[in-house]
């Protein structure tokens, strides 16, 4: 039965709850093989993959995470009022935010912009603007990586989920730091998501995908 790649788009989920049977790490890497035909600016490829399979591994990245929730909730302050209700917030996010039990975790970066000839003009004009765009432009074509990444764990029958709530450490240099420094990250590689990735029960292949916003809302023709 041929495959259609509608079909592939169309039947992509966000899996939460995954078999306990271990993944072949050769699969996650054809995976990012495959990723790493995204389009990026001027070739620069700039997607790096960080792939947390050991328990010993994943351990010490939740640790990072759930650290990072706390110093933000110790960091909201003492309004009586306030502080009780943003940080129910804080846990409902946190529920939706952290990684789920899954037999790998992947962290994307993006590495700093980089092609022989701009990076060096740019570091000479020393112009803020003109370098933003530049590494804005490292993070667009990462995420254009992480959805070639995640149609291809899809395909070969794998579950993923992003997961933007694993980031709250990063807002604090000591944990950022340390977390870079354990993991042998280079200072400069900018955080872009977390993905957790496993087989799927089949309870979360079923689920109803939720109502897609009409073309009226998205689109306009000028």
């Amino acid at each position: 039965m041929k495959i259609m790649f509608e079909d592939i788009i169309k039947g992509r989920r966000s899996i939460s709850q995954f078999e306990e049977r271990l993944v072949d790490l050769t699969i996650i890497d054809e995976c990012i093989a495959l990723a790493g035909y995204a389009p990026s600016s001027c070739n620069t490829q700039p997607w790096y993959f960080l792939v947390f399979s050991s328990e010993n591994s994943k351990e010490r990245l939740m640790d990072y995470i759930e650290r990072g929730y706390q110093y933000t909730s110790d960091g909201l302050g003492a309004n009586r009022i306030l502080v009780p209700l943003l940080r129910r917030l804080l846990d409902f996010f946190s529920r939706y935010g952290k990684f789920d039990k899954a037999p790998v975790y992947v962290l994307l970066f993006a590495r700093p912009y980089d092609t022989p000839l701009f990076s060096q003009a740019i570091k000479i004009s020393k112009q803020n603007k003109i370098e933003k765009i530049a590494q804005d432009s490292v993070i667009t074509s990462t995420a254009m990586a992480m959805q070639n990444f995640l149609l291809a764990l899809h395909h070969k029958g794998l579950g993923g989920r992003v997961k933007d709530g694993i980031k709250f450490f990063m807002n604090f240099d000591e944990l950022r730091d340390s977390f870079y420094k354990e993991f042998n990250i280079p200072k400069d590689f900018q955080s872009v998501s977390g993905i957790q990735i496993g087989y799927p029960l089949e309870k979360g292949l079923t689920v109803k995908v939720k109502n897609k916003l009409p073309l009226e809302k998205i689109r306009r023709h000028i």
